[in-house]
């Protein structure tokens, strides 16, 4: 990898309540970080696909998967799932494999380390990454320093925090970070799962920072004549005028989010001055804009805010327990991250023993 690579840095991210002052401590057990995966879909109970429902505690997604395919005897390929998630935590999604209608696996005798299999059912279509309505958290957070400063700021989230990716999304130190950079720096990545994991973070953080320069220069919901919105819950998205008081009261209901790009290869629904700000935010960075067209990556959009749904809390001394519920490809440490400056203990740990 080349030094240019080694030395990538990004700015910090902005706060949109200021910085926490707040301590606490995050998985200083797996029982304090549980997150339940809810489908966008009802399984139909008949077809030649099973899903399994699966808890996990120590392992990430893709072991899994490989796991449950070594177990049914079939290609690692042939098993999908509609999200990652964390290995640190205890976690209950659902992977797919084919199975003929008149043939049953025995799951119950599988021994996968880690994994505990809570139900089945079949449907008739493969499971297709992406098919989460939302995830559901409840976490604890321990030995608050300051209870007083997190109630305050509990009040606060409601109405929603910076959509940022979470630092998981960067690799260890930055490293999918470096990867891209050595990858937009003419060099090559031979192994197709660690480019697509460079790409991801390179994308990833280009938006992180178009939402930390708009809460630094713009306003968190401020819209610019041209500016494209998410409606919430959908992937819909569309041009607005900033003027409608409609736009802004929808805007103020939560129908409706500020977004920014994913850059690559598509239409940008940008005009106007919405377009020459959002150029001007990824201009410093625009050989990895150059290089993801290049690649033939394809432009999304994500909504700058996040709204958490369902939001409940209960204090038991210094320990709170605090539960919500997140769209697909939200991470709930970009909540936790507006509420206290928090060590997580599991990613800790797992640092010493590499």
């Amino acid at each position: 990898m080349s030094a240019a690579a080694e030395k990538i840095q990004f700015p910090p991210l902005a706060y949109l309540y200021g910085e926490p002052s707040c301590r606490a401590l995050l998985r200083s057990s797996p029982e304090d970080f549980i997150v339940d995966e809810e489908l966008s879909f009802t399984p139909t109970g008949a077809g030649e696909h099973l899903l399994l429902q699966v808890e996990k505690i120590g392992q990430n997604t893709q072991y899994v998967a490989k796991q449950i395919a070594e177990a049914a005897g079939i290609k690692s390929r042939l098993v999908s799932y509609a999200g990652l998630k964390d290995r640190h935590a205890i976690t209950r999604q659902w992977f797919c494999l084919p199975v003929p209608i008149k043939q049953e696996l025995d799951y119950g005798q599988w021994q996968i380390e880690g994994v505990r299999i809570l139900q089945s059912v079949r449907h008739q279509r493969r499971l297709k990454i992406g098919s989460i309505k939302q995830n559901h958290f409840r976490l604890r957070l321990r030995n608050v320093s300051d209870v007083a400063e997190l109630e305050q700021r509990l009040q606060l989230i409601g109405a929603g925090v910076p959509n940022y990716y979470g630092e998981q999304r960067f690799g260890r130190d930055g490293g999918n970070l470096q990867l891209a950079e050595h990858l937009f720096s003419g060099g090559s990545i031979s192994d197709r799962q660690i480019r697509g994991l460079a790409l991801s973070a390179s994308r990833s953080m280009l938006f992180n920072q178009q939402v930390s320069q708009r809460l630094q220069q713009l306003g968190f919901l401020t819209l610019l004549p041209g500016s494209v919105v998410q409606l919430d819950g959908s992937g819909s998205v569309f041009q607005v005028d900033p003027a409608d008081s409609d736009i802004q009261r929808r805007l103020s209901e939560h129908d409706i989010h500020p977004t920014a790009i994913l850059p690559g290869v598509g239409k940008v629904l940008e005009q106007g001055e919405a377009l020459d700000w959002q150029q001007q935010q990824l201009m410093p960075w625009q050989h990895w804009v150059d290089g993801l067209v290049a690649l033939n990556v394809n432009t999304e959009r994500r909504a700058v805010r996040l709204v958490p749904k369902a939001l409940s809390y209960q204090w038991l001394h210094d320990t709170l327990e605090l539960s919500f519920a997140l769209p697909a490809g939200c991470f709930a440490t970009s909540v936790l991250r507006e509420l206290v400056n928090y060590q997580d203990i599991r990613r800790d740990i797992a640092v010493l023993e590499s």
